[in-house]
């Protein structure tokens, strides 16, 4: 993902630049600048009611395992140019918000139950768990708008939810990918002895 604002403000400072070691810096000191707005997470939209309700109270991008922060590296590529990217898919849907929709039919949102373990134990997406599920001996069915699961051949055993089912969620705009005129700032003054 590359910010239009974020490029034009690295090509204005590269340009400027003598040696590929400034560069480098140059493009290293944006990246961290931009991890660091995920850091202080200013100005973001709050956790939705749901996403606490399955992940208890947190820090919006800063959820365990989605790795958004680790993901923004920075890499020249060639003697005038430094870029700021991520590989993370869902970076630009976090930065920009939107709409998410479902492929096929639905998507799984994961549920928090007194018995969330298949989440941890299963690794991997719906398919990988509700296959866990299955292999170790649990019935696994739909109930309304929900995946649910309990131990087979008990009618009587507890029912937990193990997903929601919902055809499309909104993610709200959570803007990190940018850098201030502070920033900028800090970034020239840092390399101006070498420029």
């Amino acid at each position: 993902m590359a910010s239009d604002s974020v490029t034009l403000a690295l090509a204005g400072i590269t340009s400027q630049l003598k040696d590929r070691s400034t560069i480098t810096l140059a493009g290293v000191m944006a990246a961290d600048d931009i991890r660091a707005h995920i850091n202080k997470g200013s100005g973001f939209a709050p956790l939705s009611p749901a996403t606490i309700t399955y992940r208890g109270e947190g820090q919006p991008l800063r959820e365990k395992g989605v790795h958004l922060r680790d993901s923004i590296t920075s890499e020249v590529i060639d003697e005038k140019t430094a870029v700021v990217g991520t590989t993370n898919i869902s970076a630009r849907i976090h930065n920009n918000g939107g709409e998410i929709k479902a492929k096929k039919n639905w998507l799984c949102i994961p549920a928090r139950s007194r018995s969330s373990y298949p989440l941890q134990k299963y690794r991997g997406g719906p398919k990988e768990v509700l296959n866990g599920l299955r292999s170790d001996g649990y019935s696994v069915y739909r109930a309304g708008h929900t995946l649910c699961y309990r131990k087979k051949g008990s009618s009587r055993a507890q029912a937990h939810i193990i997903y929601y089912l919902k055809k499309s969620v909104i993610i709200p705009k959570r803007e990190f990918w940018y850098l201030t005129d502070d920033e900028l700032q800090n970034i020239m003054n840092e390399i101006a002895p070498k420029v």
